[in-house]
């Protein structure tokens, strides 16, 4: 994109910088399969599957914000409470944990993916209107029907794997916003880690081990102020 000072955004004219949106039509792929298309060229396309998901889900956690325009009360940054994660494999089937902190929990939902590639590099991803369906459990601490870390920080599960999370500065805007990938590489790993152990019954330098030579870590997203990023341990690793 051209530097701030030349892109023509004082005219108003989102066509004049770049902010634009483009259409993607769906079909059915292989299978049946709904499958995303855009044209590459004078005759060629782009098709990759969609794999809807919402990029937003939290709870309340703001107890100190003055005005209802605080800058705590801001849904961009992800947080302790979740918020606006963009994990990718948080799809249907999986389960998402949050720690609650305000009474009834204010469970909330939104920015709706048909698809997105780890990382959101775009600032969005294929957007579009989704009409989802999901099951609220509480969990009360010590009860084992959640990972230990749950109860004080955001972690994902799907049917095949664990999912612990990081995020660079979780703390919403107080202090200012930190966007290291570091930090929230590091989170990830420590957040692993201790499930490993707690959860799991690993020794922590076997778990150490054992993430280094076979989990992957990857960029949740790197556009919402906090950034984030996660493990993948699989199950099927375990017997």
């Amino acid at each position: 994109m051209p530097p701030v000072s030349t892109d023509g955004r004082a005219t108003g004219d989102p066509m004049r910088y770049g902010n634009v949106s483009t259409f993607t039509p769906l079909s059915n792929g292989r299978g049946g399969t709904p499958v995303a298309t855009l044209p590459v060229g004078r005759n060629g396309a782009v098709s990759w599957p969609v794999s809807p998901f919402a990029g937003l889900m939290a709870v309340a956690t703001v107890e100190d914000a003055g005005t209802l325009d605080d800058p705590l009360v801001n849904s961009i940054p992800p947080t302790l409470g979740g918020g606006n994660i963009d994990v990718n494999l948080l799809t249907v089937g999986s389960a998402f944990y949050v720690p609650v902190v305000a009474p009834g929990a204010l469970f909330s939902v939104g920015d709706p993916h048909m698809s997105m590639g780890s990382g959101e590099v775009a600032l969005t991803a294929l957007e579009g209107s989704l009409r989802l369906t999901f099951r609220l459990t509480v969990c009360k601490k010590g009860s084992t029907k959640a990972p230990s870390i749950a109860y004080h920080y955001p972690f994902g599960e799907t049917p095949d794997a664990w999912v612990p999370i990081g995020l660079s500065d979780p703390d919403g805007s107080r202090g200012g916003q930190g966007s290291d990938l570091d930090v929230s590489n590091r989170r990830a790993t420590l957040n692993a880690l201790d499930f490993l152990q707690t959860d799991l019954g690993m020794d922590r330098a076997t778990a150490y081990a054992y993430l280094s030579a076979a989990v992957d870590f990857t960029v949740s997203q790197v556009v919402d102020r906090t950034v984030g990023a996660h493990a993948v341990i699989p199950k099927s690793h375990f017997r």
